[in-house]
């Protein structure tokens, strides 16, 4: 069995269809689809079956999928062991952000740290699908989240804000005509964050489901958005709704795996990501 089969027999029970496994794997999905073909036949054996949901493991492919994750739990830990002894400020790091956190505040800094570290290669990821540390799927996390896994290691510097906004000729008009921009995986009833908003009575319309489509949206007169301070207050041609104060939202945190915290290139970002935040600090929760 080619190990390269394996690691696609993983990522299929992960993520469920082949289409989505090759994304992962950086690979086209008939490939996804021809590793798997190929694994089946040299083991004789159908190890999925294919269903409405996606692809499910067959007996077969669960005892497989069980060998497999043990040999691959161990190669993981090994390689996280070894490069948790790197003492060198050279080599990749791969660092995984929300791509407007990236775009916004990282990269316009980035040519400081790249001057100061010119030996280390970064490589930022910015998929919607969180990367598990702890895997290697990247080495560093800067996480938006209030309950990290307990898996990493790190620390909290502090949480976001958000507040409401829209453009100024959008706010002039009355009340009773303004509308939510939706984000949500539905626009029916009213959801919680409508509720607990300034203006729980205003429908939501649409569905815009990232921060630089809401924000895009709210600049064209389509309604009210949510964004982070960060992002809302930069920009010229929005202002905050109503009277309210901006609400915390989720902590930032900076994480790593425990046997990689001491690796040189990973404390070099750790510490040019925290500086970097610190100094934002009031950009990201509001106050100016």
């Amino acid at each position: 069995m080619d190990w390269e089969d394996i690691k696609t027999l993983r990522a299929v029970v992960h993520y469920k269809t082949v289409r989505r496994a090759g994304e992962a794997l950086g690979v086209h999905h008939t490939t996804i689809g021809r590793r798997i073909e190929a694994l089946e036949a040299s083991l004789g054996t159908n190890l999925f079956n294919r269903t409405p949901d996606g692809l499910m493991l067959t007996s077969a492919g669960e005892r497989l999928f069980s060998v497999a994750q043990t040999f691959d739990d161990a190669l993981i830990d090994v390689e996280r062991s070894i490069a948790g002894l790197d003492g060198e400020l050279a080599g990749p790091l791969t660092v995984t952000m929300p791509e407007p956190l990236l775009v916004a505040l990282f990269l316009p800094a980035l040519p400081d740290f790249v001057d100061a570290h010119p030996s280390i290669e970064l490589r930022f990821d910015t998929s919607l699908t969180i990367r598990d540390v702890a895997r290697r799927e990247a080495d560093f996390a800067v996480r938006l989240d209030n309950n990290p896994p307990d898996t990493l290691v790190g620390k909290r510097l502090f949480a976001y804000t958000e507040a409401v906004y829209a453009t100024p000729e959008y706010l002039e008009q009355d009340p009773k005509a303004y509308r939510w921009l939706g984000w949500g995986a539905s626009t029916q009833g009213a959801p919680e964050w409508v509720q607990s908003s300034e203006y729980p009575d205003v429908p939501v319309w649409g569905l815009f489901p990232t921060i630089p489509a809401q924000q895009a949206a709210a600049q064209q007169g389509l309604g009210l958005s949510i964004l982070p301070c960060l992002f809302g207050d930069a920009d010229p041609g929005l202002r905050r709704a109503g009277t309210r104060a901006p609400v915390k939202s989720r902590d930032i945190w900076l994480l790593t795996h425990n046997d990689l915290r001491r690796t040189a290139r990973v404390r070099a970002f750790m510490r040019f990501a925290e500086d970097l935040l610190r100094t934002n600090k009031q950009k990201l929760t509001g106050r100016e």
